[in-house]
């Protein structure tokens, strides 16, 4: 596997904890687990020089 689908398969999976606390009414920590979800993937954009994930 390669670095980038790897990558994408565990910000998959943070947006899967992300919908899991918002059926379960956690939106505060939805939003903090959202929050870092698109900073990592700006951070991962700006390092490999991607125009978008």
């Amino acid at each position: 596997m390669t670095r980038n689908r790897i990558f994408h398969f565990i910000m998959a999976c943070v947006w899967i904890y992300t919908f899991y606390l918002l059926m379960h009414m956690q939106d505060m920590l939805a939003m903090y687990v959202m929050a870092g979800g698109m900073f990592v993937q700006s951070l991962y954009s700006i390092i490999f020089d991607q125009k978008g994930c």
